[in-house]
């Protein structure tokens, strides 16, 4: 199940069905409002929020992959081996 949704996932940013999602999201809406039709509005809203969470899901794959590291044994200072006997 979860190889599908990767496959899915990496068929979608290779079409870039996130960007078509938010653009006809935006015309609906645009149309719903000047025609007054309300229901429109309410439709084409689901795509203009699926596919900013698929912008949102890469934004933050993007900033966990570009996290560096830390290694807070370097940052730290070693304990003193008095402290250490006294611990045990």
């Amino acid at each position: 199940m979860i190889d599908k949704i990767k496959e899915y996932y990496k068929l979608i940013k290779v079409k870039k069905i996130d960007d078509y999602l938010i653009k006809v999201g935006i015309l609906g809406v645009i149309i719903g409002i000047v025609f007054s039709i309300s229901i429109v509005n309410q439709i084409f809203v689901w795509p203009i929020l699926i596919g900013v969470c698929i912008k949102l899901y890469d934004f933050t794959e993007k900033i966990e992959h570009n996290i560096i590291p830390y290694d807070f044994n370097r940052l730290l200072p070693p304990p003193n081996k008095n402290e250490e006997e006294k611990l045990k």
